[in-house]
């Protein structure tokens, strides 16, 4: 009673004060109940218009649900955190206007949500990757089963009031069509992952988006090679009257020889004549910096505000390059940092080839990276070479302090092959605090990095780094992806698994095996089930790549399904309070538990 009286007694602003540190489903989950006041600031907060019960457990979930005032809901937000089951349980929102979602599993459950809200949305997110999807083949399904063009085919065309769609930019996430001329829906944002280039000039030609699209942001798939096809369609572009941010992202891996004037064309005042802040990644030669540094981009009316990362391929020293270099624009002077390198001669390791990581052949060559500052994107892109080959790395930094640069924007690092990433030799790219996505391939317990904030971790063919200790505890979700032909970089066992118990804010799990003819044995099949029931959110699947062997993989299916019924019995026979909801897969390679 005193505890209470004590409480009572803080005034409004330091119980505000409290509430800021809160997630939404904590914030109602402990104060919701307790008296008239808190829940006035409750609502003058936002707590009930602005929703996200990302990461609660199955019955919490429900307790929350149940007091909410479902026709004050405004925005509503469902991460990477949260059990796929939980769409279903969201009904018709009469007031919703904002809808993210992250960690996208099943397309065809998001429709139905989208369509119950059609007439109300205007801010959409979807984002996802085949992390979240499960992509790959069982013996007769091909996951996702809706990709990302059937998706909007059938989204966009009942959305009338939508503004703005995020689609992200995971490029496994990716469009191979755009199937509009004319789209109803007034988009003023749009931010996608395209599987060719030509398809921005697709967008850039729908009606009306050449009037009302403000904001658009395109990442391209690696390898798409058809930049040179596009530039022939450069007469037919529109004028996009009210385009002020446009950002063109390409990886570094591979050069096409028209990638500067492809984005110098699209950039001029004809195209984009209200433009006001341009972000690109590209590769360019010698030539196209001079060209650069007489571009309009650069030095027009518009007073554009440039920012920028490009690799040249070439053998001169670097200083007979940098003085060539545009430090941003006239209106808008930037900072420039770079780096030179030299990457080995090298061939494709069969032993440690990763088919999701492509690479071209490449000899004894020095490469420059010039890029603005501060660090605007949102990853390091991977450069022409793996960074294991990479030798004689020389860096250039600013004269001045970070804290005058501004901090850097990076939010995902890449480790592979137990390297740290290039990121961490290059100046103003890492803020340790800032860095929130963590993706480990092929690495083994002795891996090391200071990234003590860092809340999702991806983990291929690495299970021997669960057993690191320099796990953040702040850890929310974790995928482990096992592919059969990198089974000799690690022990297959899982004996490690329950070290995730120590992680406090763990929510979600979810495991991913390609081309596994033998599933795990009935030791690790517990072990999987015990650590399972600790988290809210749990998937577990197999599938096949299309470079893996499908004889094998369909004569394994009998020992898949098996293996998916023992891992369901076994949570179920687990002394839980309560037991949880778990979804097996139509055909049986895969089950979705929510504790």
């Amino acid at each position: 009673m005193t505890m209470i009286s004590l409480f009572d007694q803080l005034s409004d602003l330091v119980l505000i004060e409290i509430f800021s540190y809160l997630s939404c489903a904590d914030a109602l989950w402990s104060f919701s109940s307790l008296n008239s006041r808190l829940i006035t600031l409750l609502t003058e907060r936002g707590f009930y218009r602005h929703v996200n019960l990302s990461s609660t457990g199955r019955k919490r979930f429900a307790a929350i649900f149940s007091i909410l005032r479902l026709n004050e809901i405004q925005s509503l937000v469902i991460d990477r955190c949260t059990s796929p089951l939980q769409l279903k349980r969201w009904p018709h929102l009469p007031h919703l206007t904002t809808l993210r979602l992250q960690g996208v599993r099943n397309f065809r459950e998001v429709f139905i949500l989208i369509r119950k809200h059609a007439n109300t949305l205007i801010h959409l997110t979807v984002e996802s990757s085949r992390y979240f999807y499960a992509g790959g083949m069982t013996r007769e399904v091909a996951y996702p089963i809706w990709r990302l063009c059937e998706f909007l085919e059938k989204t966009l065309c009942r959305l009338p009031t939508l503004q703005s769609i995020d689609l992200g930019m995971d490029t496994s996430f990716c469009l191979h069509k755009w199937p509009f001329k004319m789209i109803q829906a007034p988009l003023i944002y749009l931010k996608i992952s395209l599987g060719r280039t030509y398809l921005l000039i697709d967008i850039l030609s729908t009606k009306p988006l050449s009037s009302t699209l403000q904001q658009l942001h395109i990442k391209i798939l690696d390898f798409c090679g058809d930049i040179d096809f596009s530039l022939r369609k450069k007469d037919f572009l529109p004028r996009m009257e009210s385009l002020h941010t446009f950002t063109f992202v390409k990886s570094l891996k591979w050069h096409s020889s028209e990638e500067w004037t492809f984005v110098n064309v699209l950039t001029t005042s004809k195209v984009m004549p209200v433009l006001r802040r341009m972000n690109f990644s590209i590769v360019i030669d010698v030539n196209n910096l001079n060209q650069m540094a007489h571009s309009a981009l650069f030095h027009d009316d518009r007073h554009i505000d440039v920012h920028y990362v490009f690799m040249i391929n070439d053998n001169r020293q670097h200083f007979e390059l940098s003085q060539y270099v545009p430090h941003g624009s006239l209106s808008h002077p930037r900072q420039i940092a770079s780096a030179t390198f030299i990457s080995e001669c090298w061939t494709v390791d069969p032993k440690i080839r990763n088919h999701d990581e492509i690479y071209l052949e490449k000899p004894r060559n020095r490469q420059h990276l010039f890029y603005t500052l501060p660090w605007i994107f949102d990853e390091f892109f991977q450069l022409c070479v793996p960074d294991r080959y990479i030798s004689e790395l020389q860096v250039f930094t600013s004269a001045s302090s970070a804290n005058t640069v501004g901090p850097s924007r990076l939010r995902k690092l890449n480790i592979s092959n137990d390297h740290p990433s290039l990121a961490t030799s290059f100046p103003h790219i890492i803020s340790s605090n800032q860095v929130v996505e963590l993706h480990l391939s092929r690495c083994d317990r002795q891996t090391s990095v200071t990234l003590p904030t860092f809340d999702y971790l991806i983990i291929t063919d690495s299970l021997d780094s669960l057993n690191s200790n320099f796990f953040s505890r702040n850890i929310r979700s974790i995928e482990i992806t096992l592919n059969h032909e990198h089974l000799h970089l690690a022990r297959n066992d899982w004996n490690d698994l329950p070290t995730l118990s120590t992680l406090p804010f763990l929510k979600s799990l979810r495991i991913l095996l390609y081309g596994m003819n033998i599933p795990p044995n009935d030791t690790s099949c517990q072990i999987i089930a015990e650590t399972a029931s600790k988290i809210s959110d749990f998937c577990f699947c197999f599938r096949r790549k299309d470079y893996q062997n499908r004889r094998n993989f369909d004569a394994a299916h009998i020992q898949q399904s098996l293996f998916i019924k023992q891992l369901q019995n076994n949570i179920l026979a687990l002394p839980l309070n309560e037991k949880p909801q778990i979804v097996v897969e139509k055909d049986g390679y895969g089950l979705i538990a929510w504790f």
